[in-house]
């Protein structure tokens, strides 16, 4: 079946639930949830021994992205927890932020409880649900996201908030004039890959045309970008119901790129997209030259991506939602609407008849991120 010309019509007709405007709609989450939380700002709280996040999916991808922008900046250690068990450093003196959009995420309802036995401090992040009626009765403190959304089309918001939670925490942030490029090249971003902009001169349908019908592996390097190849993998698979993989560099010429050799058949229907921009050493950047001549002499189709604007956030920022515009054109070409995520909805349906209540006894038929 030939693939869709991509023109606006086609877009509109495939993409029923519009991720487009969700996707849009980004640089207005920015200024919006900024706005919000300049009028009810976290409590200022004492530096904590370990700031730790939990969340799963969408939910839990903006601590990957803040806490690599602010790395050498903040004077406490972070981590990331995607299960229903926290390591064993949170405790007395950690803070732990749960982060989940419905509110009725599973695991993360866990941790919540499990850091309140624990004796750590506890914030929350969502639109309500279980874990906003805990927080109010327990009595912590807890700031709200916009409902209506899929989580991983909440980010935006996600993102702000957690930037503001590290201010209350003594990091001096990005700053305003950065938070203000970043919206203004959002903005410029999402005129460029409307669905009513054509293949030529728009970035996302171009890189979706060239990507279609490969699984593809987003490679960045250690810091922002490892963080951002998540995100791309991420909406790949929701949005673009297609396999995907990361992978960061330098660690990838460790083991990965060994990889490409036995399976050559399988290379032809991969691709590779490099995040290029943020290395943060000319060393790395070379690496990330060698390594794409080496694969592709395999036969493996590369492509290199490059950030937009002047500060880091902006850079970021705009890589961030480049892999949002491109998950969308790819699910056009695949024929399939971004918005439904049937296999986790079907996921959840069997463990909720199997009795497999997940975490804590939470049903996870009722339990998205």
């Amino acid at each position: 079946m030939p693939h869709p010309s991509l023109s606006e019509a086609d877009v509109r007709s495939i993409d029923r639930s519009d991720m487009a405007g969700k996707i849009a709609a980004w640089p207005r989450q920015v200024e919006e949830q900024r706005q919000a939380l300049a009028g009810q700002p976290w409590p200022r709280m004492p530096r904590p021994s370990l700031l730790a996040v939990g969340g799963m999916g969408g939910s839990a991808i903006a601590a990957d992205l803040l806490f690599a922008l602010a790395a050498d900046r903040l004077p406490f250690p972070t981590l990331v927890c995607r299960e229903d068990r926290w390591p064993a450093a949170v405790g007395p003196g950690a803070l732990a932020l749960l982060s989940s959009y419905s509110g009725d995420t599973a695991e993360t309802l866990a941790l919540y409880d499990e850091a309140g036995r624990r004796g750590a401090g506890r914030v929350v992040l969502s639109t309500g649900g279980a874990l906003g009626r805990r927080a109010d009765l327990d009595g912590v403190a807890r700031r709200s996201l916009p409902g209506g959304l899929p989580p991983r089309a909440a980010l935006g918001y996600s993102v702000v908030s957690l930037a503001l939670l590290l201010e209350a925490l003594g990091d001096p942030g990005e700053g305003d004039t950065a938070w203000n490029e970043a919206v203004s090249v959002l903005d410029d971003l999402a005129a460029r890959c409307a669905p009513g902009r054509p293949e030529a001169g728009n970035p996302a349908k171009t890189l979706a045309r060239e990507l279609v019908g490969r699984a593809v592996s987003v490679v960045g390097t250690a810091g922002p970008a490892a963080a951002i190849a998540r995100r791309w993998k991420g909406q790949l698979h929701e949005n673009a119901k297609t396999l995907a993989f990361d992978a960061v560099l330098p660690e990838m010429n460790h083991n990965e790129i060994v990889g490409y050799q036995a399976l050559r058949d399988l290379h032809p229907r991969l691709a590779l997209v490099f995040l290029d921009g943020l290395a943060g050493t000319p060393a790395v950047r070379a690496r990330m030259d060698v390594t794409r001549a080496i694969v592709e002499e395999a036969g493996v189709a590369t492509h290199v991506v490059a950030p937009e604007g002047r500060s880091t956030l902006a850079r970021v920022l705009s890589l961030v939602v480049l892999g949002d515009w491109t998950s969308l054109y790819l699910a056009v070409l695949a024929g399939v609407d971004p918005t439904p995520i049937e296999k986790i909805d079907r996921l959840k349906a069997a463990l909720a008849s199997a009795g497999g209540g997940g975490p804590a006894g939470v049903n996870p038929e009722t339990s998205p991120r």
